[in-house]
């Protein structure tokens, strides 16, 4: 009987953290913001819209493989150079709106953009020759009547760096430890369990 409830004090946390893995967006093996890989991916939102952001960047020193795709980069872009940048539409009724999309430089001026259209299958992509490292903007403008106000107001405006070394702040840790931390646990009480509810009292008569 003591065996059973510790059996079943071990499924119970066992399902507690595969609860906790499964509430996680999937986003993939990509790069999330401050450049680590998680399964979030690169999520990008304001007080009206969410994204999935992505950057794809050949390195022109290695030789292109057909059968691969490059490292879909977040917001900290490394390279200089041509880009495919893709924004995967997570609201789903903004998939039925008029979406446009501007690539913007530091001072203002436009390098790229897309005009006002439907983006059916969810996603919209421009490539971006980026001429010089820097700060720059990609500004998502939905074309929203159940807003009562301004497009321009309500875009959601995602700021790039193009070949600038970012630091990345202490406090941003990979999900993976908190997974660990969590399997630690689990697999301390799978041990420790049985042998303290199977212990008998020092003072319990032979």
């Amino acid at each position: 009987m003591t065996v059973f409830k510790s059996g079943f004090v071990v499924l119970l946390l066992c399902s507690c953290v595969w609860q906790a893995s499964a509430s996680v967006p999937l986003g993939g093996n990509r790069k999330g913001v401050g450049g680590a890989f998680d399964m979030y991916g690169c999520m990008q939102s304001n007080d009206y819209y969410v994204v999935n952001f992505a950057a794809y960047q050949f390195d022109p020193t290695q030789a292109k493989d057909t059968k691969t795709l490059p490292t879909a980069e977040c917001i900290d872009i490394p390279l200089v150079g041509k880009t495919q940048l893709t924004l995967d539409l997570l609201d789903r009724d903004v998939r039925k709106k008029q979406v446009a999309l501007k690539i913007l430089r530091e001072d203002g001026q436009t390098i790229a953009a897309l005009p006002m259209a439907v983006a059916k299958q969810g996603v919209i992509s421009v490539s971006v020759d980026f001429k010089t490292p820097g700060k720059y903007q990609a500004v998502l403008t939905v074309m929203d009547t159940d807003l009562n106000m301004a497009p321009e107001i309500s875009a959601l405006q995602i700021p790039l760096t193009v070949a600038l070394v970012v630091e990345q702040s202490a406090s941003e840790k990979p999900l993976w430890i908190f997974f660990l931390v969590i399997g630690l646990l689990v697999a301390g009480l799978a041990y420790f369990l049985p042998r303290l509810l199977t212990a008998k009292p020092a003072d319990a008569a032979p």
